[in-house]
């Protein structure tokens, strides 16, 4: 990873990949914030100005197109990269990805430890 500390904002109701994720990522050498439940997403990502959203879109309370739809017509998050992080099918995932504009998809039952360099290539 480059000089510049990238911020990545993690939105997960599983406190255990959430705490993996964040672990791997604070020792790449990013600076992580969290969320565990959906409620204050839009305020936060406002407020902490991520350079990457990493979210489980599958979380029970989360009206996931609403968030992705409110956060794309933001332009204040116009440069925000956007991360699906699920237990779904990666083919499903892709067409979300391809339907929202999303950069991408990391599905949790691939390699975690993958994660920090799958980020990176966004930079």
């Amino acid at each position: 990873m480059s000089g510049e500390k990238r911020k990545v904002m993690i939105l997960d109701d599983n406190i255990i990949s959430l705490m993996i994720a964040e672990e791997l990522l604070v020792a790449h050498g990013y600076e992580v914030v969290k969320m565990s439940a959906p409620h204050g997403c839009v305020a936060k990502l406002d407020y902490e100005m991520p350079d990457v959203l990493l979210v489980d879109i599958a979380m029970p309370r989360l009206a996931a197109d609403d968030l992705l739809d409110t956060i794309r017509a933001a332009q204040e998050h116009e440069d925000l990269i956007i991360v699906l992080y699920s237990d779904m099918e990666a083919e499903r995932l892709e067409k979300i990805c391809h339907a929202k504009d999303i950069n991408g998809y990391f599905c949790k039952s691939m390699d975690i430890t993958k994660l920090p360099e799958f980020i990176d290539r966004f930079f």
